[in-house]
């Protein structure tokens, strides 16, 4: 693999901070260290809280949205990646293994000493094969979104956790990390956040009661219905 080191450096991103339709003429890895926050990578918005990394190609066109203050670490580098597959996004880093790697190729590129360039360009094609072998980045990540879909598009409101992950041939603990990178939310909260969702859309209309519409949202019961719909919503169902 051909990589040719072209920078490094850090950054920090105070809360409510960000940009839009950002791109490069080369490649990013990008350490997360602290902070919370989204980016969306060609139109496909992922969640970071640290650690974890952000991997985009020459060209891709980035948002970011900073949620609390987030410090970082992006190396910059050329080379051709036909021979990697790893796919532009954000991924879980729990290993202190790459994080490690980061700081050494910023301490080279600090310290310059004899050969540090040759050094960083071998430390960055460590980190992405790392990085593809512990992120296992395959297509099941695609079933997550379709299953999003399904979900919005179905009224899925009374799958659960575990029902979700075989269907995307999961563990319980792996799918629920994934899904909260791709939608910011636990499954749990995402199917909530839905079911309330849709039923604010309901009292819209005026056409159901709230027995009915505690059913149609896969709710156990109006009570249960009108708690949840308070928390999320600040005033009851009957009110709103």
């Amino acid at each position: 693999m051909n990589i040719t080191f072209d920078s490094i450096f850090s950054l920090f991103y105070s809360s409510g901070s960000g940009f839009n339709n950002f791109s490069t003429d080369t490649h990013e890895l990008i350490l997360f260290l602290n902070g919370e926050g989204k980016t969306r990578i060609n139109g496909i918005q992922y969640y970071y809280n640290s650690p974890c990394i952000c991997f985009t190609k020459a060209g891709d066109i980035r948002d970011h949205k900073c949620i609390k203050k987030t410090e970082y670490i992006c190396i910059r580098f050329l080379g051709e990646l036909c021979l990697l597959p790893l796919k532009s996004g954000v991924y879980e880093c729990n290993e202190n293994e790459i994080t490690n790697i980061f700081i050494e190729i910023q301490k080279e590129f600090k310290q310059k000493k004899h050969q540090y360039f040759q050094i960083c360009n071998l430390k960055i094609t460590e980190i992405l094969i790392k990085a593809l072998r512990f992120f296992d980045k395959d297509d099941n990540e695609n079933c997550i979104y379709s299953l999003i879909k399904k979900i919005d598009s179905d009224k899925l409101f009374n799958i659960t956790v575990q029902e979700m992950a075989d269907s995307v041939s999961y563990s319980y603990d792996h799918f629920r990390h994934k899904f909260k990178i791709i939608t910011g939310q636990s499954p749990t909260d995402y199917i909530i956040n839905k079911r309330v969702e849709y039923a604010c859309m309901l009292l819209r209309q005026n056409k159901y009661n709230c027995t009915q519409i505690a059913e149609m949202c896969g709710f156990s019961s109006s009570a249960q219905f009108s708690a949840v719909f308070k928390k999320k919503i600040g005033i009851s169902p009957h009110r709103y």
